[in-house]
């Protein structure tokens, strides 16, 4: 059996595969649902996606199904920066932090141990 390991997210435990799943749907107050549905830069859901990723490379899950998901998650988070750095384009990102790229380099290394865990 799968072994469960939680994130907190509002002082709510949660299980770090619904977080992902939650990201995945853009639902739920995850960091792709205040960046994409809000333009919302959220440092503590980017914290809380990061923390399930790592969560979830320790689990006997379906990889291909959790790697479509951070896949998808990844260039979701990538195609809203580049409409955000568009000038053309209207959709703005807003909260923003200064270290931006710091922190979205957090989630790509967060998905790439996903990747180095599970595909060894």
């Amino acid at each position: 059996m799968a072994k469960v390991n939680y994130v907190v997210q509002s002082g709510i435990k949660m299980d770090a595969l619904t977080v992902i799943e939650d990201n995945f749907e853009a639902k739920n107050n995850s960091f792709l649902y205040y960046l994409r549905e809000k333009s919302l830069f959220s440092k503590e859901a980017l914290r809380q996606l990061c923390e399930s990723v790592h969560a979830v490379a320790e689990q006997e899950v379906n990889i291909a199904a959790v790697a479509l998901k951070l896949h998808t998650i990844h260039i979701q988070t990538l195609e809203a920066f580049l409409y955000h750095f568009n000038p053309d384009d209207p959709y703005k990102i807003t909260n923003m932090p200064e270290n931006y790229n710091k922190m979205l380099f957090q989630l790509e290394k967060c998905i790439d141990f996903y990747f180095k865990t599970r595909l060894q």
